[in-house]
């Protein structure tokens, strides 16, 4: 239980060891399901990205003019080198790794040391792939961004540095359901998405360093790319699950006490479209929708 603010080591009244077992079944659900949900974020902006950066040079990511100057220039907190080039090393490590596979050797061999970045682009890794992002230059950002309904690309950057500390916690195993949040995403206070203005409209001091926040934005994302349906109703079932239990709750990992009467958890909820954003079509030469990742699992 919680005194004071404080953890102390003794139980709630009328707390007993199936509640404990609940909450854990809940959370591992939990982090199964975002796992899920991320794994499509992370595949469908790989393709919009090698896509977009890939017309115009297939060596994009080892061409310094892709980035902004202060990507390339600006002294990073890895050894001294700049963004830039501590992401380049990690890069060619990964590549060094991963050199057998058959899809690398094919293009090795047809460009010599350097592949395509649609090639190359598969072996990175959710924060190789946020950092890459971090460094484009603006321009090259924001045609990403709107293809998510999202104006601004510092955001929707801050947006996928959350999304993959959240994976990483997923991935080895930790406490999900109400955990401190520490790369929060930044929300939007004025002119907010519809669909998530009710994460700055409540009040609630630093919204986003709960898990239900990084849900939200993962789910207007997947309803951009086509998940209308299947997210929100994964959401609703999993939600049921939490067991009832006087010591914890819901709003613990920030679930608002109203969330079924939310247009971003309804199956009937208008297009995700950002306030005032052109559609991605306006924005690039690229489809107006984003692409799609793996499909849920039945």
């Amino acid at each position: 239980i919680v005194t004071d603010g404080k953890r102390v080591d003794e139980f709630a009244p009328g707390s007993n060891f199936s509640d404990v077992a609940r909450l854990y079944e809940f959370d591992t659900w939990l982090r199964s399901l975002m796992l899920t949900g991320l794994r499509a974020i992370e595949i469908s902006v790989r393709v919009a990205i090698a896509h977009h950066l890939g017309k115009r040079d297939i060596f994009a990511h080892e061409n310094p003019d892709t980035f902004k100057h202060s990507f390339v220039h600006n002294e990073s907190t890895w050894r001294g080198k700049s963004w830039y080039q501590a992401w380049l090393d990690k890069y060619h490590l990964t590549l060094a790794r991963d050199d057998q596979e058959d899809f690398v050797r094919q293009f090795i061999g047809k460009y010599g040391n350097k592949i395509p970045i649609w090639v190359a682009i598969e072996l990175w890794d959710f924060g190789l792939l946020s950092r890459f992002y971090g460094g484009m230059k603006f321009p090259d950002q924001q045609a990403i961004s709107l293809l998510y309904g999202v104006e601004d690309p510092n955001m929707f950057g801050s947006w996928l540095r959350n999304f993959n500390y959240v994976r990483n916690v997923c991935a080895h195993h930790s406490r999900l359901w109400n955990r401190n949040i520490v790369e929060q995403p930044r929300l939007m206070q004025r002119n907010p998405i519809p669909l998530l203005r009710h994460l700055t409209a409540r009040g609630v001091k630093s919204p986003g360093s709960c898990a239900y926040a990084t849900l939200a934005l993962a789910t207007y994302i997947l309803r951009r790319m086509g998940r209308s349906t299947e997210w929100p109703a994964a959401i609703a079932a999993l939600f049921g699950k939490f067991p009832r239990c006087p010591a914890v709750s819901l709003s613990m990992m920030g679930v608002p006490g109203d969330w079924r009467t939310l247009p971003l958890w309804c199956n009937d909820a208008p297009h995700a479209t950002a306030t005032g954003a052109k559609t991605a079509g306006q924005a690039s030469s690229q489809p107006a929708n984003p692409p799609d990742g793996n499909k849920f699992p039945a």
